[in-house]
C-alpha cells in the first residue's frame, strides 16, 4: 500500500508499490517510481532522501505513523477532513432498524395511512429501549472509533446505547410547492444543550443522524453547510470561556453558525441503516418535508473520556490536509489520531495549539428539552398499554412504571 509520498523520507516498501496509487495521479506514482529507481541504483541505501529530488512535490513537516483502518476506506478519511462529514452505508443493520419502528405509529397515536391525523409536523420522541451502540450498529461503531482516534478514547458511561427515541418529520402539504432555499430554513445550529462549548469540548465528540427510512430529496432530510464549520471554530477559538447560551439570528438560527455568509450546502438523503457521522461543529438544519413522506431518524451523541487534544507533543500524530488531499490520502496507511482533532487545526491554519487554553468552567446540566420528553413518555405509555390491551400483546419500555431519569451528569 502506498505510503503518502509528501513525506521527507520514503521507504524501500513504500516505493516499490507505486502502482497502487489511482488512475488520474501520474505525477504522484512518477514520483515514486523514481524514488523507488534512485533505492535500487544504491545497494547500501535503505532508503530514498526526497528532500534531494528536484521534483517533488512541498512535503510535510512531520512523517505519519502507520495503523490499520478497518472501516473507513482512504476515499472516506480524505471527505472527513475535507467536508467534515461522511456517510457509513448500511450502518445499521436491518433488523435493528425494523426493531425501532415496528411500534412508531402506536406511540405517535397517529393513522400511517391518513395524514389528518398527524397533528404535528415535528415530533422528538423519547426513549423506551436501547442497545449497546457497538452491538446495534457495529459497522458504524467502527468508523466512529476510527475518526476519534480509538474505541479507549470513548466514555461508555455516558450515551452508551442506541435509542428508538426517533425524530420524526412529517412535513405539512403548504411546503410541497415551495421553492426553499438552505439558507431560509432557520433554526442552523449545533448539537450540545447540555453542556458548556468550548473548541475543545469532547462531549460532543461527533454529530451522528442514523436513518429509519429512505429519504429522498424534499422529504424532511437535514440539510449541512460544510463551510459554516469554520465560523463555529472561530468563534470558540476566540471565545475561550465558553459558551452556554448561543445567542439567535432572528430566523432562529444561532449567531455562531454566521449561516448566511455560508455558500456550500448539502441535503442529507439516504437509504434506511445509512449512518452520517459529522463534526461536531457541523452547522444543520431540519428542513421542509414537501412530499409528507414520513422521516426517521435519531441522532445519538457520542461523548470522550476528556477534552480533544489540539496540542500533541508530538505534531507528527497529525496529518495535515491542504489541497492535495485527494492525492496523498489514497494512502490506506495514513493514521491519524484523531480526525475529528485534525479537522479543526486544519481550519485554523496550524498544526497544534500550544498557547491555546480555556478560561471558563466545563459543565453539564440537563437540557432544556428534557420537560417535553417526560411529558411525551407518559402520553406514549398510555398508547402502548391500550393497544397491548386490545392485541393481546406487552409494553417494551424503560418507562414502565414511570419517567425514568435524565441519565447526564450535572455539575
Amino acid at each position: 500500500i502506498v505510503r503518502q509520498c509528501r513525506l521527507t523520507r520514503i521507504s524501500l516498501r513504500e516505493a516499490t508499490v507505486y502502482q497502487d496509487v489511482p488512475r488520474g495521479h501520474l505525477k504522484t506514482r512518477d514520483h515514486l517510481r523514481h524514488a523507488r529507481d534512485a533505492v535500487y541504483k544504491s545497494p547500501s541505501s535503505t532508503t530514498y532522501d526526497a528532500s534531494q529530488d528536484p521534483a517533488r512535490p512541498p512535503l510535510l513537516a512531520h512523517p505519519m505513523a502507520i495503523t490499520e483502518y478497518k472501516y473507513l476506506t482512504a476515499e472516506q478519511r480524505a471527505h472527513f477532513l475535507q467536508h467534515g462529514w461522511v456517510r457509513i452505508e448500511h450502518g445499521v443493520p436491518p433488523e435493528n432498524v425494523a426493531r425501532f419502528l415496528e411500534n412508531v405509529w402506536v406511540r405517535l397515536g397517529y393513522d400511517p395511512d391518513d395524514k389528518s391525523t398527524w397533528q404535528k409536523e415535528k415530533i422528538h420522541m423519547p426513549r423506551h429501549r436501547e442497545v449497546p451502540t457497538p452491538e446495534f450498529m457495529p459497522k458504524a461503531w467502527g468508523a466512529i472509533c476510527e475518526l476519534l482516534g480509538g474505541e479507549d478514547r470513548i466514555d461508555r458511561t455516558l450515551f452508551e446505547s442506541c435509542g428508538d427515541s426517533l425524530i420524526v418529520n412529517l412535513g405539512k402539504d403548504e411546503y410541497r410547492d415551495l421553492d426553499i432555499h438552505p439558507k431560509d430554513l432557520g433554526n442552523w445550529h449545533i448539537d450540545g444543550d447540555w453542556f458548556t462549548h468550548f473548541l475543545d469540548s469532547g462531549d460532543q465528540a461527533l454529530e451522528l443522524l442514523v436513518l429509519y427510512n429512505d429519504i429522498a430529496p424534499k422529504a424532511g432530510a437535514t440539510w449541512i453547510a460544510p463551510d459554516g464549520l469554520k465560523n463555529i471554530v472561530d468563534f470558540l477559538y476566540e471565545h475561550r470561556e465558553g459558551v452556554n447560551e448561543m445567542p439567535q439570528d432572528p430566523d432562529g438560527s444561532r449567531s455562531i453558525c454566521s449561516i448566511q455568509t455560508c455558500q456550500d450546502f448539502v441535503e442529507l438523503t439516504g437509504k434506511a441503516g445509512d449512518v452520517i457521522l459529522m463534526h461536531p461543529f457541523m452547522p444543520h438544519s431540519a428542513s421542509k418535508n414537501q412530499l409528507r413522506i414520513p422521516r426517521f431518524i435519531t441522532n445519538p451523541p457520542v461523548t470522550l473520556k476528556e477534552p480533544l487534544n489540539l496540542n500533541r507533543e508530538n505534531p507528527a500524530d497529525y496529518v495535515r490536509s491542504d489541497s492535495s488531499i485527494d492525492i496523498f490520502h489514497y494512502a490506506a496507511d495514513v493514521s491519524l489520531e484523531s480526525l475529528v482533532e485534525q479537522k479543526i487545526l486544519d481550519t485554523l491554519g496550524v498544526s497544534q495549539l500550544e498557547e491555546w487554553h480555556i478560561t471558563g468552567e466545563r459543565r453539564r446540566f440537563v437540557p432544556r428539552t428534557r420537560a417535553g420528553k417526560d411529558a411525551l413518555i407518559r402520553e406514549e405509555i398510555d398508547r402502548l398499554k391500550a393497544h397491548a390491551m386490545r392485541t393481546g400483546g406487552t409494553v417494551d419500555s424503560m418507562h414502565i412504571n414511570g419517567p425514568v431519569p435524565y441519565a447526564v451528569v450535572v455539575g
